[in-house]
């Protein structure tokens, strides 16, 4: 279970996260726990989330000679969270292109035309993509990616 939002720091969201992913949580759980923290205004914690997405494609370990195929990445590593309309699929499109921008060291776009500011949803999927796409690509659990990622997370944070 998640901590309250006002005591939730960011590495909290990111252990919720990557544990959950690492000890095959159901995917809904650990957004139910994530938007116990999300706050509107402020976004929290989709910014937090799209940095850990990022971490994640560059785990892939895309390069310009084995790039990753981006096209209808979420029906290959997210299946059973299908996006519903327009919005909801551009609202995720943005989390995946936001995750490979900040990997490249490229500021995304503005969010300020989202009616709801529901990033930390779609960043979450972003998150899944790209831990499971590199499981995939470098043939290992899911598993070990996200004790990876954790290890990466605690060194950079502290």
């Amino acid at each position: 279970m998640a901590p309250e939002r006002s005591s939730i720091e960011p590495g909290a969201v990111v252990k919720v996260v990557l544990d959950g992913l690492a000890n095959c949580r159901d995917l809904d759980e650990i957004a139910g726990d994530l938007r116990r923290v999300w706050d509107e205004p402020s976004g929290f914690p989709g910014d937090v989330l799209l940095g850990l997405a990022a971490e994640a494609f560059r785990a892939v370990g895309a390069t310009p000679q084995r790039p990753l195929p981006i096209d209808r990445i979420d029906e290959r590593f997210l299946p059973e969270c299908p996006t519903r309309g327009n919005v909801g699929h551009q609202k995720r499109r943005h989390a995946v292109h936001s995750a490979v921008l900040l990997a490249a060291g490229a500021s995304p776009e503005d969010i300020g035309w989202w009616t709801l500011n529901d990033l930390y949803l779609h960043a979450f999927h972003a998150v899944v993509i790209f831990v499971r796409a590199a499981a995939d690509r470098r043939e290992v659990p899911v598993e070990a990616v996200c004790a990876e990622l954790t290890e990466s997370w605690a060194r950079r944070a502290g």
